[in-house]
């Protein structure tokens, strides 16, 4: 079995198929681009038995490094896997973050029984189940005055952010982030961060890679007052961040 995504954008228009491959395209109707981490995984199975689950035939995975849809593929397939009495689909998802936010919503069918062996998916949009921060952290922003007990360079000013529900943002003193947060009671966990890549001062640098690091070993948090404590896995002491002025 061999599968393969044509990288790009439109349609396809390279050497001619064979009658052992499975082409089409990848697409939604949501006017939002493609996130920078998308993945998109494209798989064709044989769904001819409602009772087991659908059978691999074949499948691929592609990152479109900022391209946008259409993004056309190509799916491979062994013709002695292929049973003319059988029926197969091909479903394509999309995922960002980890997090499913696309993925075909209806059967399309193909190969066997009179159906085409070239499909254009249209995918539904997935809504966003992250949990949201409690409504007394969304619109704050936080100044860190301690890392761990570690304490923080003088004049190297790093903020944490939490511009909306399940976002969060800020600065490592020297480039900025940002990225996802979810909670629950007192739990909290941030995804990885996306940052700029702006050169830093050796020290700021050494400061902003252990900051970022920490947030994104975040476990739980207290809020007191006019003081954040963020508790990080594998440290004794916690972050700890006043209100930013």
């Amino acid at each position: 079995m061999a599968a393969g995504l044509i990288a790009g954008c439109g349609p396809y228009h390279g050497t001619p198929p064979s009658d052992t491959a499975v082409t089409g395209s990848v697409t939604y109707r949501e006017r939002s681009a493609l996130p920078p981490d998308a993945v998109v995984r494209v798989q064709l199975s044989d769904v001819s038995r409602q009772d087991v689950a659908a059978i691999p035939v074949a499948q691929a995975t592609l990152t479109p490094a900022g391209r946008q849809v259409p993004l056309p593929f190509e799916l491979r397939y062994d013709p002695a896997a292929i049973d003319s009495t059988h029926t197969y689909a091909v479903r394509a998802t999309i995922e960002s973050g980890g997090r499913l936010i696309f993925t075909t919503t209806t059967a399309n069918m193909v190969i066997t029984r009179g159906n085409p062996t070239h499909v254009d998916l249209v995918l539904a949009g997935m809504p966003d189940r992250t949990p949201a921060p409690p409504v007394g952290l969304v619109g704050t922003r936080w100044t860190l005055e301690d890392l761990g007990g570690a304490g923080v360079i003088d004049e190297a000013s790093a903020t944490l952010e939490f511009p909306e529900p399940g976002k969060v943002a800020g600065s490592g003193s020297c480039n900025r982030f940002f990225g996802t947060v979810s909670m629950d009671g007192n739990a909290m966990s941030i995804s990885r961060l996306g940052t700029t890549r702006m050169a830093c001062a050796e020290a700021v640098a050494m400061q902003e890679l252990s900051y970022i690091r920490a947030l994104q070993g975040a476990e739980r948090y207290t809020l007191q007052g006019t003081v954040l404590l963020i508790y990080v896995r594998g440290m004794d002491s916690p972050l700890r961040f006043i209100t930013a002025r």
